[in-house]
């Protein structure tokens, strides 16, 4: 809901930020679009919500692709100069004036957006993704043509227009802002780090043990030895990561499928044991979609993953975060839901357009997140895009390593305004070590970068989640805990 144009604002990605899917990287490497032919059906606008207008659900040309990476729809890719244009039928219960915002991204592109026989114009003046304010059009009661016309210098990515009434625009955003929170624990915190262990996670060499067996092996003393001599100051953890296997006992999943959680609660002994040690919790979260790493078809036809209107998905996921919210209360800190772009765009699947909403009820799932603890930092990784919501406190900061722009740890303009900064990046190979019979490799940094990466960091007051492998039993490689507790010492002193 950024009311300006994007300012000056840099980021330092660890991984390539590029517009084209890399298929390099299976977090975002292509897959097969579905054909769905009810995917450009009208789409029904909400007077008193942000619309979120994908391209992907619009009538559109041979002369635009849609990069489908992961499972999903990414963005719009634009082939040669132009003139091309994306088409949508809206559907209006009552006539009003909309402000519409484009998220693009093409320097010198310039946009034209009309409606009824109204236009607006802008040109992308920024080198990355950004937020444009593209004016406002009237919409009628009934059906309405909107289209969106772009001249491309080089090329031209697209992911959506927001059409939002303005008195509705200011009041969502006074909303946002008044929910948010900026602990002083974050913004001094230098770093963490981020583990993406699950029922996945592998030994060196044989088969995975079962989940319940694996949960109940896992060594947590071992474990908060480790993070306290390396000196972090919090722990990102992944409650899931890929399929829906969670390692507490929780009615709100039993309830949707079972086999899935445990009758140890790892994640509350986990949450004691830390807070010991004065050491922040922070939970990630991944709610089953689709990946190129795992697919888990039960989960997503049991909790309503695959229907076009993901009504139901969002009430079991919202049951399921509130649950582990009100059981671990101020000893949880904080959320990373990943995947924010099947959020915002809720037919990222290509799924009907005309079922269901166009995007997550953001405000109910950011309470149902600080559900227990109105305090806990919230983020939607939004990867190389701009913030896909104002309903969260910090940035999910995939791949970053430095930022600019920011006062007292926020950024104050730009995609990311607003938000706390921070980033997370891995310190081996990826992202979780689920690779059968390997051992994890030796870390990708000598001393001296990280160390000047989290002396930049603090000095700017955000902090960095440095994201370590993790074998079956808890374990990480000798090699990185020594070059930790090494920063240890360069950065927290002796």
């Amino acid at each position: 809901m950024n009311l300006l144009k994007t300012c000056c604002l840099s980021l330092i990605f660890a991984a390539s930020a590029s517009a084209k899917p890399d298929e390099s990287n299976e977090d975002y490497a292509p897959t097969v679009i579905p054909k769905s032919a009810e995917a450009t059906a009208p789409l029904t606008i909400d007077p008193k919500e942000i619309n979120v207008v994908a391209g992907n659900l619009g009538r559109y040309g041979s002369d635009f692709t849609n990069n489908f990476a992961n499972y999903m729809n990414l963005w719009m890719a634009a082939k040669g100069a132009g003139p091309r244009q994306i088409e949508w039928t809206l559907k209006v219960p009552e006539d009003g004036k909309y402000e519409i915002d484009a998220l693009v991204k093409g320097r010198g592109s310039r946009l034209v957006v009309s409606c009824n026989g109204k236009r607006q114009n802008a040109e992308v003046e920024g080198d990355s993704w950004e937020r444009l304010s593209l004016g406002a059009l009237e919409l009628k009661a009934g059906e309405n043509t909107l289209k969106l016309e772009i001249m491309a210098t080089e090329r031209f990515f697209f992911d959506a227009l927001e059409l939002t009434q303005p008195e509705v625009k200011a009041a969502l955003l006074k909303d946002a802002q008044a929910m948010r929170v900026q602990p002083d624990w974050f913004k001094d915190a230098g770093y963490g780090l981020m583990f993406q262990w699950t029922n996945r996670a592998t030994p060196p060499e044989g088969p995975i043990k079962p989940w319940e067996e694996k949960v109940n092996d896992f060594k947590l003393d071992d474990f908060v030895d480790m993070v306290e001599s390396t000196g972090a100051a919090y722990v990102l953890w992944s409650v899931t990561w890929g399929e829906q296997y969670i390692s507490a006992p929780l009615k709100s999943l039993d309830a949707i499928i079972a086999g899935r959680t445990t009758k140890r609660d790892l994640l509350g002994e986990m949450a004691d044991a830390l807070e010991k040690r004065g050491i922040k919790l922070i939970f990630y979260y991944h709610y089953g979609y689709d990946c190129n790493h795992s697919i888990d078809k039960d989960w997503m036809e049991a909790s309503g993953g695959y229907k076009a209107d993901k009504t139901e998905l969002y009430k079991n996921w919202m049951a399921i975060i509130s649950e582990i919210g009100e059981r671990y209360g101020d000893k949880l800190h904080g959320w990373w839901f990943d995947g924010g772009q099947r959020y915002y765009n809720c037919h990222f699947d290509n799924t009907p357009a005309d079922q269901g909403p166009l995007s997550v009820p953001f405000k109910e799932l950011t309470l149902a997140a600080k559900s227990g603890n109105p305090d806990r930092v919230v983020a939607y990784n939004s990867w190389v895009k701009p913030r896909l919501t104002e309903y969260q406190d910090y940035f999910g900061g995939e791949g970053v390593h430095a930022a600019s722009g920011l006062e007292d740890g926020t950024f104050q303009n730009g995609p990311q305004e607003g938000l706390l900064a921070h980033g997370c990046f891995t310190f081996e190979r990826k992202w979780g070590h689920i690779e059968p019979n390997s051992i994890i490799a030796k870390p990708k940094f000598n001393l001296k970068k990280p160390t000047a990466m989290i002396q930049k960091a603090q000095k700017q007051k955000f902090p960095l989640s440095i994201n370590l492998e993790m074998y079956e039993d808890g374990s990480v490689s000798p090699d990185s805990v020594t070059l930790l507790e090494q920063l240890r010492e360069d950065i927290r002193g002796k």
